[in-house]
């Protein structure tokens, strides 16, 4: 007998795969969970969204205000994708409908607090950029690159705060400081897993028009696995022995 061949979306799933077949066999295996978890996840962000999208039509700050608070109020839907999507590169089980539940029931004040401060640097990001482009008509190379830097070391903050928050029984104040320092920590790892998630976000931007499309699709979920697969073994090594250790037990 001929050796057994199979394509990128007919991976065995019995067979543990690695590297880029690992990307693909995950998709193929936990396609449903992810997707939902996206769904629920985007039609939390809504309302938070159609604010911001009035504020940018109207330069009125109540719909900033009102953007912050509703986007606080989706941050236990926010923690339970992470956790799906970090449960599933770690190939733990996924029960969706319990992973939702428990974060609702035991993370929500958690999740609502780091999402709400999220927000506010966001924000603040935003804010500077947007004063820049008014004051000065642009942004120099220097203003590109002090912007681009404190993009890339708060996308991590976020990146690397939910997955704790997601899997981690962690005062907030400890999971900031471990956020910070995974960028760091990661090296390579860290490197490239925020760079995904940025070049990810560009996709969405640079095709606007096919936003909602390209949302509903998954990509939310996609973004956050890819960015988890690619740090899995920092996190595993750093963090989630023990829980492993735990389930097995049981």
């Amino acid at each position: 007998m001929g050796k057994k061949r199979f394509g990128i979306f007919n991976i065995p799933p019995e067979e543990e795969q690695t590297g880029i077949l690992l990307w693909f066999q995950l998709i193929q295996n936990h396609w449903l969970p992810m997707f939902y978890a996206n769904f629920f996840t985007i039609v939390s962000l809504v309302p938070a969204a159609f604010c911001l999208y009035m504020l940018a039509m109207t330069q009125d700050l109540v719909f900033w205000a009102a953007a912050l608070v509703l986007l606080t109020l989706a941050g236990p839907n926010i923690t339970a994708l992470h956790k799906i999507c970090v449960r599933i590169v770690h190939r733990m089980p996924v029960w969706l409908k319990v992973d939702y539940q428990n974060t609702w029931k035991q993370d929500w004040k958690i999740s609502m607090v780091l999402t709400g401060l999220l927000g506010l640097l966001w924000s603040a990001l935003a804010y500077g950029i947007y004063m820049v482009i008014l004051v000065d008509g642009g942004l120099s190379v220097g203003h590109l690159l002090v912007f681009a830097l404190s993009g890339y070391f708060l996308g991590g903050m976020t990146l690397f705060a939910y997955q704790q928050a997601a899997m981690l029984e962690l005062p907030l104040p400890v999971i900031l400081k471990n956020a910070l320092l995974l960028i760091f920590a990661g090296k390579l790892r860290a490197f490239f897993a925020i760079l995904v998630c940025i070049l990810m976000a560009l996709v969405c931007y640079i095709f606007y028009g096919l936003l909602v499309y390209i949302l509903l699709l998954g990509w939310l979920a996609l973004m956050v696995m890819t960015a988890n697969l690619i740090f899995a073994p920092v996190f595993r090594g750093l963090f989630l022995t023990e829980i492993s250790d735990e389930e097995e037990t049981v």
